[in-house]
């Protein structure tokens, strides 16, 4: 048995199953694909969902299934089937409404029909589903299905909102789940929409493969700010996504990571690297290990980070530092690679836009992610790096292939004879007169002129060394963490929320389809594809049964300012008190009492 499942007795756990009933009331959610054609395991997923405790389950309702042409008349019967298994087994229903027909394209110009949807929806349906979402993570291209428009989702969400309160008033609308927490597209959504336009928002403020903390208290606060701004301080806010994936570890990019170095130094035989990991608690000593079996003979690699980095630099015998492939850098020692690189030494930054996320220490081996990117400029800058994308230059696509130069060739570049699907670009024009800029992938952009997917700059002057990088994303950036901290991460972000007062906590996703190891968005399940159990089902089994339904948060800090102590803390139906304890970096597994 894993440590949660030790926790708590038989009796606790029967508990948890009773409270299941009362899923109307319950804040536990899971996502589970029950809706998806071909899924074909509703039936029992729906059974172990209850039979963990959890109130409700959260799946997509496709417009373009109910009325696959216009002027038809609306055919639920799929979805009927599918809010029978939830309610045979006392669970609520959360649809996510969203996906036009064909016919009904751009849905800017179909608000009507998009209206009548909703309303047909509702009224079919009613207070069986008495929260609907409208319309999921709509800030990203490949949910909205064009460039996000928050203006025009606004005008989606309005009209649901009155679709929806002329079927059912009491059938509460929720801004549809936002990837992450973006203000500004949130903002401008308000500012088009109006408080007054739906009942609760919902947010996916993923961290992974960071923990939580303090990333998700951060964003929940900004968020809360940004209501009261507009008057809607006292709207429900509900996470209807947030999970961790276990996915096995897969360094892409080792092929260009040789190139690379070889391109900077010709002459070098064997290579002493180090990898500046972000995420310590993940697979950061696989990469390490594979980096320096894909380099010559005689290469090797560590793991470093914080003060171990640092001493490691000073000491000498570094020949190149290596930052995560996932568009992230530590900027807590970002000063002393800078000056390693000044020294003479070679910084390799690949997998996208270099030195983008900048994630600071905030206990010892814990990183907190900072999401947005223009913060790290002034680090950029000092590297005199220019950098270009398709939202900064419209000659540029937003995914190209790129073909390796005579110097990446003189350097043992193959790669892909199709070219390297690259999305991130390179300029010199801030360069120093005795720099030198090689570029190494080249494409055409749409104008004509060349475009730098992967390029050397080799520098002159006041600086010695070189510094690599590549715009070449690979589909899985990402490092993974394992199960155990899959479910810390679970118990804490649930404490946290509901800490916060967050309405509802979804996780992503019930069932892993494990169809691909090394692809992060095959493993974020509490269960493995044959629905054995992963610790973090367990985690989550054990946390309703100490905190069960009905019970009231206790109002009280949620973090001691002096020793990092997290604590989460409430009154549990019957009278009786309980809470959990933790804290980064020193007590990870969290102590329920």
């Amino acid at each position: 048995m894993n440590h949660y499942a030790r926790t708590f007795s038989l009796l606790a756990l029967c508990a948890a199953a009773r409270f299941a009933m009362a899923g109307a009331a319950s804040p536990y959610g899971v996502c589970s694909h029950i809706t998806r054609v071909g899924y074909g395991y509703r039936d029992e997923s729906c059974a172990h969902i209850a039979d963990t405790g959890i109130g409700a389950v959260r799946s997509d309702v496709d417009w373009y299934r109910c009325q696959p042409a216009p002027d038809v008349p609306f055919d639920f019967s799929f979805y009927d089937a599918v809010l029978a298994s939830c309610e045979a087994r006392g669970l609520r229903f959360l649809p996510i409404l969203m996906r036009p027909p064909a016919w009904a394209k751009p849905i800017g110009e179909h608000l009507e029909e998009w209206g009548a949807f909703v309303e047909a929806f509702v009224r079919r349906y009613g207070m069986r589903c008495p929260d609907i979402e409208i319309m999921n993570e709509t800030n990203l291209r490949v949910f909205w299905g064009s460039d996000p428009d928050p203006e025009t989702y606004a005008a989606v969400l309005r009209t649901a909102f009155a679709a929806a309160r002329r079927a059912e008033p009491g059938v509460r609308v929720l801004l549809g789940g936002l990837n992450g927490v973006p203000l500004p597209y949130l903002r401008r959504v308000l500012e088009c929409a109006g408080p007054d336009s739906f009942d609760a928002v919902c947010v996916h403020p993923y961290t992974h493969p960071y923990p939580p903390e303090p990333a998700l208290e951060q964003n929940l606060a900004s968020l809360r700010a940004l209501l009261a701004e507009f008057g809607a301080a006292d709207k429900p806010v509900i996470v209807s996504e947030l999970g961790w994936p276990t996915h096995q570890a897969n360094v892409e990019g080792l092929p260009l990571l040789r190139m690379l170095l070889a391109a900077a130094r010709p002459e070098q035989k064997a290579w002493r690297c180090v990898y500046a990991t972000t995420a310590p608690e993940s697979g950061a000593s696989t990469v390490a290990s594979a980096i320096a079996a894909a380099l010559p003979s005689g290469s090797t690699c560590e793991e470093l980070f914080g003060d171990a980095l640092r001493a490691r630099l000073a000491t000498g015998g570094v020949d190149a530092v290596i930052y995560p492939f996932d568009e992230t850098f530590p900027a807590d020692t970002f000063d002393d690679v800078f000056a390693f690189v000044r020294d003479g030494g070679v910084l390799v930054d690949i997998g996208g836009m270099p030195m983008w996320y900048p994630c600071t220490e905030t206990a010892p081996g814990v990183f907190s992610k900072n999401l947005r990117g223009e913060d790290a400029a002034p680090l950029r800058d000092r590297f005199r790096l220019s950098l270009d994308a398709w939202w900064l230059n419209p000659a540029l696509p937003r995914e190209a292939r790129a073909f390796p130069t005579p110097a990446a060739g003189a350097a043992g570049y193959k790669g892909d004879p199709a070219g390297e699907r690259a999305r991130r670009f390179f300029k010199p024009d801030r360069l120093g007169p005795e720099d030198e800029f090689v570029p190494l992938l080249v494409m055409k952009d749409t104008a004509g002129g060349e475009a730098v997917a992967a390029s050397l700059i080799r520098y002159g002057g006041d600086m010695k060394g070189c510094l690599a990088v590549s715009g070449v994303m690979g589909r899985n950036a990402s490092v993974p963490i394992d199960e155990a901290a899959q479910a810390r991460y679970l118990v804490r972000s649930l404490a946290i929320c509901l800490a916060l007062g967050v309405d509802g906590y979804y996780w992503y996703e019930f069932r892993s389809t494990e169809e691909d190891p090394n692809y992060s968005e095959h493993h974020f399940g509490l269960t493995h594809k044959d629905f054995a159990p992963k610790p973090a089902l367990e985690a989550y089994r054990a946390f309703i049964a100490r905190r069960p339904p009905g019970s009231v948060q206790r109002d009280i800090p949620l973090r001691d300012p002096d020793t990092g102590l997290y604590r989460s803390e409430w009154k549990r139906p019957d009278g009786t008190v309980g809470g959990v304890l933790w804290k980064p970096g020193e007590i990870e597994d969290p102590v329920f009492y």
